[in-house]
């Protein structure tokens, strides 16, 4: 009878053992898939900033462009005027 229930206790350990390595390995891989979900993230978000910057940029040749323009356009007038 005293054997029976050491073998039974013996299971009972062993698969809580294995259930232990199981859930330990669950969170390992876990981990390491958020760790990767963060990387791709910031690496997305910066391409973000990058191209926010570059919108930025351009739109601020586009203006000063247009403000060369204009400015030649109001000396061009005021040359055939005198």
């Amino acid at each position: 009878m005293q054997r029976e229930r050491s073998l039974k206790l013996d299971r009972v350990l062993a698969a809580h053992e294995r259930r232990a390595r199981l859930i330990a390995q669950m969170h390992r891989q876990a981990m390491e898939t958020a760790n990767n979900l963060l990387n791709q993230h910031q690496g997305i978000e910066a391409g973000f900033v990058k191209v926010a910057k570059d919108a930025r940029r351009r739109r601020t040749e586009a203006i000063a462009g247009a403000v060369v323009v204009a400015l030649g356009c109001i000396l061009a007038l005021l040359a055939m005027m005198q």
